[in-house]
């Protein structure tokens, strides 16, 4: 049996909107747990963390990610949170593959915003079955929240844009050109896709959205930090796919394009 707040109606509006907020869903336990990862993660960055930061302002933005392996309470996250059961029930998969994980921290007085993208366009992966778990350990105001465009899951690839320069990816090889103009960039007014939503999130609450949902954030002017654990999921309709950039994260393992997910060690099935 799933848990009781996963609901017809949350899927329904899942499936719709691409992106809902459910509350109160992660214990205190979780949430000191993924303090405790995140802290670790900062003091230890993979190859892949960066720090950004706006123009003005004293803050950075800090994110990083392929490091639950190493971090004991991310990988108990992956796998006894209720994160999974979350991922399984809204993308409708008969099972659910853990993808990565990201984390995301805007120091106190960070300027640096979070432009308009959506995840799928970095991923080599197609399909339709991806979310995220945005899943805060502050509280967030809606100065400082993630912001989504309603339905626009369903209106094909936008181009992917760098966090630190905003501007899109580079082609890793220029005969690939035909292929980039399959991807839309994103208007200028981001409200000529679609309506644009918000929520002022908890501690215990979580944001989940489809990968091909587009979304944005500002920066944080407010006193304290904004520290998020992103959880990336995937599905039975997911497939490896070719993009004409380098992808972010850069890993396939052993998937070549066309191929569905398998059980391994890098992207485990995760029982719920």
């Amino acid at each position: 049996m799933v848990a009781s707040y996963l609901t017809s109606e949350l899927k329904e509006k899942f499936d719709k909107d691409g992106v809902v907020v459910i509350r109160k869903v992660f214990s205190a336990d979780w949430l000191e747990k993924t303090k405790i990862a995140i802290e670790q993660n900062m003091a230890s960055p993979s190859q892949y963390g960066e720090k950004v930061k706006g123009e003005g302002g004293s803050g950075s933005y800090f994110n990083d990610y392929l490091n639950w392996q190493r971090i004991p309470e991310l990988l108990e996250y992956v796998y006894k949170s209720p994160a999974a059961e979350i991922a399984k029930f809204l993308t409708g998969s008969q099972r659910i593959v853990f993808y990565h994980e990201h984390v995301l921290v805007k120091e106190p007085n960070t300027t640096k915003t979070t432009p308009w993208h959506h995840d799928q366009s970095y991923y080599p992966l197609d399909g339709d079955q991806v979310c995220s778990i945005w899943m805060p350990v502050d509280h967030v105001s809606k100065s400082e929240t993630l912001y989504f465009v309603k339905g626009s899951h369903k209106k094909g690839y936008f181009m992917p844009y760098k966090f630190a320069t905003e501007l899109p990816y580079p082609l890793s090889d220029p005969s690939k050109e035909e292929r980039a103009v399959t991807f839309t960039p994103i208007p200028e007014n981001i409200e000529e896709i679609g309506e644009v939503v918000g929520w002022e999130v908890a501690p215990g609450d979580c944001v989940v959205f489809a990968g091909k949902t587009v979304h944005g954030a500002p920066g944080n002017l407010s006193a304290r930090p904004r520290r998020v654990l992103s959880t990336r999921w995937v599905g039975d309709d997911v497939v490896c796919a070719e993009r004409p950039w380098v992808c972010s994260p850069p890993v396939t393992g052993n998937l070549k394009p066309g191929e569905t997910f398998q059980q391994d060690d890098l992207f485990p099935y995760v029982d719920c």
